[in-house]
């Protein structure tokens, strides 16, 4: 076991310097407590490069003393003795900072310096992260708290989501302060789709009130059964129930709403691959009159009813005008489709 010694003098040098206020002199402090680390202040630590375990330094930590201490900002990773690591958690590192609920950032250089003057070899053992933000006091939820959050949140929506959902690809801050324990982070928005879904997270006071909002996103898959082309179909084509086959999709990446097989007749406004999926915007009604077919063309006004025959120019559903060729005069007229084959002059 690696035997660890700590020195009063850093201890009762940190305490004092933790006096300063404001940021600057907090990091003035922190460069003095270095310092004296450097100069023989800091305990001797024994080589431990062949150590089975690791330091691994948080991003974000909160402490709660005058002084931190190791365990405050870091973790073990890796089977180190129980022993080992309560004495290296209680080691002094520098003055916490003087305003509480005020975070403050340590950069990776200066982390490292202060650790290799504390630790001497077992720094070696240290995985840093870019930045360290402390803050004296409060709470911290990170990037796993936050998922969390989210997935509780949005769970009820993705279960009314067709098909299988499932939540990954969190794109969320790595920490939160939170300026006392009491305050909580909810997530405002409970609604899902599949795709990219935005999450906005506000954090409130015990009385209800939003101190202040923060967004991320995480992406929804859904896997469900899609009406498909069995086989590629034509422009116009009238869409069958021979034509049509399902095929588990993710409806996540779908450009928009597919079909959802009801309705009809269907004919394929467009072309459609073989087990592509068929759209709701690829489909259109199947006509009442072709273009080209023969229609009886009625003419009333008033007691005067006439009808010829004429031929139809366009296609037409029930209701809409269509133009007609007067197939004895040749005149082309416009008349509200009827049925199948009438057409009634305007």
């Amino acid at each position: 076991m690696t035997a660890h010694h700590r020195t009063a003098p850093l201890h009762r040098s940190a305490v004092m310097v933790s006096a300063f206020a404001g940021p600057m002199a907090w990091l003035a402090a922190l460069a003095l407590a270095i310092g004296l680390l450097a100069f023989g202040l800091a305990p001797a630590r024994a080589g431990t490069a062949d150590a089975g375990w690791r330091i691994r330094l948080l991003d974000a930590a909160v402490v709660s003393g005058a002084t931190v201490t190791l365990g405050e900002i870091a973790e073990p990773v890796g089977p180190i003795p129980p022993q080992t690591w309560r004495e290296l958690a209680a080691t002094p590192l520098w003055p916490s900072p003087a305003e509480p609920g005020r975070p403050m950032s340590v950069n990776r250089p200066r982390l490292q310096q202060a650790l290799r003057e504390a630790l001497r070899d077992t720094e070696s053992l240290c995985l840093y992260p870019g930045t360290l933000v402390l803050q004296r006091g409060g709470a911290v939820l990170r990037e796993g708290d936050l998922r969390a959050l989210a997935v509780s949140a949005l769970t009820p929506a993705m279960g009314a989501l067709p098909g299988e959902a499932s939540m990954q690809d969190y794109r969320l801050p790595p920490y939160v302060f939170l300026a006392h324990p009491q305050q909580q982070v909810v997530v405002e928005n409970t609604a899902a789709a599949p795709g990219r879904n935005t999450l906005r997270f506000a954090v409130r006071e015990v009385d209800g009130s939003t101190v202040r909002k923060f967004t991320g996103s995480a992406f929804i898959d859904v896997w469900a059964d899609v009406p498909c082309a069995a086989h590629p179909v034509n422009k116009d084509e009238v869409l069958t129930p021979d034509k049509v086959t399902h095929v588990r999709k993710n409806l996540a990446y779908l450009r928009e709403p597919a079909w959802d097989g009801r309705g009809g007749p269907w004919r394929l406004a467009r072309p459609v691959g073989g087990e592509q999926v068929i759209y709701q915007s690829d489909l259109s009604g199947v006509p009442t009159v072709r273009r080209g077919s023969v229609v009886m063309v009625l003419y009333e006004s008033g007691s005067v009813r006439l009808q010829v025959q004429g031929e139809a120019m366009a296609d037409g559903g029930l209701g809409e005008t269509i133009p007609v060729r007067n197939m004895q005069s040749k005149r082309q007229i416009y008349a509200a489709v009827k049925d199948g084959g009438t057409v009634v002059a305007r």
